[in-house]
C-alpha cells in the first residue's frame, strides 16, 4: 500500500557569525597553495581520462 505525504514541515535555524581572520597568508604562499590544488586536480583528471580510454 503506497504512503502519501500531504504535508512536509522543515524548520531551519540560521545564525550569522562575524568572520574572524583565520591566517594571514602572504600572496606568494596563497599562489603556491592554488598551484598545488590545480596540479592535484589536473593529475586526477588526467588519470580519469586515461582510465576512461582503457575501458
Amino acid at each position: 500500500m503506497p504512503l502519501e505525504i500531504r504535508e512536509l514541515v522543515i524548520r531551519v535555524s540560521i545564525e550569522e557569525h562575524t568572520a574572524a581572520p583565520v591566517n594571514n597568508i602572504g600572496a606568494k604562499e596563497l599562489q603556491a597553495l592554488k598551484d598545488k590544488i590545480i596540479r592535484e586536480c589536473m593529475d586526477k583528471l588526467l588519470s580519469n581520462l586515461e582510465n576512461l580510454s582503457v575501458r
